[in-house]
């Protein structure tokens, strides 16, 4: 079964540039091998200035951080009640499909159009945290709400990490067209009032660069 999952880290002041690209590199290919075997299907990494984000598909019981290890030497870690990590989970808000047991239907979109792997952040004011969270969670559950089939959007602290692919293939869960009555009711609390737009350049969301992404159907 595809599983998702999204991780944040946090990189250290001072590093050599060209030795981390040297590692970013073994990455990639660490992740190109372990998508080879059958492990996983999608490892995208982003970045911006100190935080990283990393998107995973995974069909197997693997730890991502095990395929990153050569980055580790540029990352802080992170304390946590059963031992520090290096990278942090993120508890998912937000997504409009569920994946299809069957890789060649979950990925066939990927493989008739040219897709750009975005990834992108958001800040959200602490005291409106729980109000996003509640609202996404009930458009959710709604199903109703279209949006690209691989967009999934996860939280850590105050933080948000969106992944989207373009050209958008838009559905949502429930397969009905009906009127959202969850987003009407998000529109209600003002949602533009829950994002700090000058972390995010002027935007509820800021694309962030992106290290590498490797998927099934690129290899």
């Amino acid at each position: 079964m595809l599983k998702r999952y999204q991780y944040r880290c946090t990189f250290k002041e001072e590093y050599d540039e060209e030795n981390f690209q040297q590692a970013v590199d073994k990455c990639r290919e660490k992740a190109a091998q372990a998508i080879r075997r059958g492990d996983f299907v999608n490892i995208s990494f982003y970045r911006y200035k100190d935080m990283g984000f990393i998107y995973v598909e995974s069909v197997a019981e693997k730890l991502v951080g095990d395929i990153l290890t050569d980055i580790k030497d540029f990352l802080k870690t992170w304390p946590r009640e059963d031992g520090d990590t290096y990278f942090v989970p993120m508890i998912n808000v937000y997504y409009h499909h569920i994946p299809e047991d069957d890789l060649d239907a979950w990925e066939k979109e990927r493989t008739t159009a040219i897709k750009t792997r975005v990834g992108r952040i958001a800040f959200v004011y602490p005291e409106k945290l729980t109000s996003y969270i509640l609202h996404h969670k009930e458009i959710v559950d709604e199903g109703l709400l279209k949006g690209d089939k691989y967009a999934y959007i996860s939280m850590h602290e105050n933080l948000l990490f969106s992944y989207y692919e373009e050209p958008r293939n838009n559905v949502n869960i429930s397969g009905l067209d009906k009127e959202s009555e969850a987003i009407k009711r998000w529109l209600e609390v003002d949602p533009e009032s829950h994002f700090d737009r000058v972390k995010a350049k002027g935007d509820n969301f800021l694309v962030i660069p992106c290290l590498f992404s490797v998927d099934r159907v690129d290899l």
